[in-house]
């Protein structure tokens, strides 16, 4: 049957049958439709849609808003359609394309364990009200939560199963469910991928109802809901030690009754009003209890600080601490102690990375690019200009600096990630040429001077990385040069790697460092070394091997 489409309606115009019907036309996936208490003068409109046998009209009384229809639908379809991948969500107002919406249902097929969400572009004529409140959500969001999402507010969503029985349970009903669905999304460990859609808006988007003004405030509430229980929290905690201060004399005794109680309304509060955690007390308790106990020192530390050194008042110098530590205790709370850990297996989710590339990231490139290009021109600059492979590079971050320095006649990139190659599509060069291909089926029809590769090999069994370092080879010219990089297990490698997923910051569950044994072993049966060496500064150590294809 396919996955099922959601269609949240209230007082629906004509687009809605032509929704319905473009989505059973391009589809197959049966429809669900929750009329959310539109009144008799619109029941001709739902019983047109629910002339077709694989449309289901569900009805409210009353208008409840849309989060309350859309957990409707989603109940719904968990009851009838048990063994559905998800589900996704469209708009009944004709602003989802039916072809949009199909390849949605596609996606969550595809990766049944990710949130996706229908981006759309916001070119062209967009109504302004759309266009500032995404802008802003989406700043938000970036703050608030950690992550940076291009489109916050879209409608057209593709939501897994797995989810649903938490979403079901969130208390908002309005708009404002929509972004909820995001904070929920986020601390249960639940991928958020975007897929880019078409940005369609008619007659100015007159047909929504959505109030810029009363329902914004709604959903903005939902992100200053985690300021306003920090801030409560800090005016109970420093009251607190106000009124214990001057009975006990003593900072160490003062701040440990204030933490107390601050710490029970901040425990409570957060876990359930503002990251609307299900974990067990077991897991989520002892965390925060670490964070309050390191933060207490701190917090001692620097009042003692103030207090002693630069002659502050104690309570003054209680505040400043306490602010000067707001956004570390958010940050820390947000994603270590209410979020949900995902597992450490599986696939590194290349979609997300692509979306909110870490700054560190940004800084190791430049160094990585620099030694690219130093080995290009010292080992095949000869054969100017060059044909490039860059196998691996969606998004290619190298692209733009080696085609400035080095005399490119053709540069071709290979990645498996769509979403990463509609990134690098919309900046490429016509000399530029882009393949949705596997390193382990290369179909190219030309061979090229030079294949390289950044952080490719590592992600594969043995087996599978002896044959993507072949690959280059075999996309080579003879005399062609590869060139490869990997991580290598040094001891610096080993302690940042398990720093970062102590804290879970570590974004490769699927990374093997090499030994470069490894990799030359699979290398010495295609071509010969001509240079190595280990890319210290890199600190997640990355070594790197150029070769020359053999002739023969």
């Amino acid at each position: 049957m396919g996955v099922p489409v959601l269609i949240p309606a209230y007082r629906p115009g004509g687009a809605l049958a032509e929704v319905v019907a473009g989505v059973l036309r391009l589809s197959g996936c049966p429809v669900i439709v929750v009329d959310d208490g539109s009144g008799a003068e619109f029941a001709a409109v739902f019983e047109r849609v629910a002339a077709d046998a694989r449309v289901r009209v569900v009805h409210h009384a009353v208008n409840l808003g849309k989060g309350a229809a859309l957990k409707t639908a989603m109940n719904y379809a968990l009851v009838h359609f048990p063994d559905a991948a998800g589900v996704v969500t469209a708009d009944a107002d004709g602003q989802h394309h039916p072809e949009d919406i199909a390849r949605i249902a596609s996606r969550i097929e595809a990766d049944p364990a990710a949130l996706v969400l229908g981006a759309r572009a916001f070119a062209g004529k967009v109504p302004l009200r759309s266009r500032a409140g995404n802008r802003v959500t989406s700043a938000l969001m970036r703050v608030l939560m950690g992550q940076r999402l291009s489109d916050t507010q879209t409608g057209l969503r593709g939501i897994p199963a797995a989810l649903i029985p938490h979403l079901l349970r969130l208390p908002s009903t309005g708009y404002e469910f929509e972004l909820d669905m995001l904070i929920a999304c986020k601390h249960q460990g639940c991928a958020i991928r975007e897929e880019p859609v078409r940005t369609i808006y008619l007659e100015d988007n007159r047909g929504s109802h959505f109030h810029p003004i009363f329902d914004s405030m709604r959903i903005y509430f939902l992100l200053l809901r985690f300021s306003a229980l920090s801030l409560a929290t800090s005016a109970l905690d420093n009251a607190v030690f106000a009124l214990v201060w001057p009975a006990t004399g003593s900072i160490a005794q003062s701040q440990a009754a204030s933490r107390l109680v601050a710490m029970v309304f901040n425990y409570l509060g957060a876990r359930g009003l503002v990251f609307h955690s299900r974990q067990r007390h077991a897991v989520v308790l002892p965390k925060y209890v670490a964070l309050v106990a390191g933060n207490g020192l701190l917090s001692y530390g620097l009042i003692q600080w103030f207090h002693g050194r630069l002659g502050m008042a104690t309570v003054p110098a209680k505040l400043l601490a306490e602010s000067l530590l707001f956004i570390a205790n958010f940050a820390v709370q947000r994603d270590f102690v209410f979020t949900r850990r995902r597992a450490a297996g599986g696939a590194t989710d290349w979609d997300r990375y692509y979306t909110s590339v870490p700054a560190t990231a940004k800084l190791t490139r430049r160094y990585t690019t620099r030694v690219l290009l130093e080995a290009i021109r010292r080992h095949a600059a000869a054969q100017q200009p060059l044909a490039i492979l860059e196998i691996g590079g969606a998004n290619s971050c190298f692209l733009d600096r080696i085609l400035a320095e080095i005399p490119c006649a053709r540069y071709d990139v290979v990645d498996t990630n769509r979403y990463g190659l509609s990134l690098l599509a919309a900046r490429a060069a016509s000399t530029v040429h882009l393949h949705e291909q596997s390193v382990l089926a290369l179909a190219l029809g030309q061979e090229a001077d030079v294949a390289f590769s950044v952080g490719l090999i590592e992600h594969f069994a043995p087996a599978e990385t002896r044959a993507a370092i072949h690959a280059h080879f075999d996309a080579l010219r003879p005399g062609g040069t590869a060139i490869l990089t990997f991580p290598t297990p040094t001891a610096l490698y080993r302690a940042t790697r398990a720093l970062l997923e102590m804290f879970g910051l570590w974004k490769f569950p699927d990374e093997r460092a090499l030994e470069p044994e490894e990799a030359l072993a699979a290398i010495g049966e295609r071509g010969d070394v001509l240079y190595r060496r280990t890319l210290w500064p890199l600190v997640l150590t990355q070594h790197l091997i150029v070769a020359r294809k053999r002739y023969s």
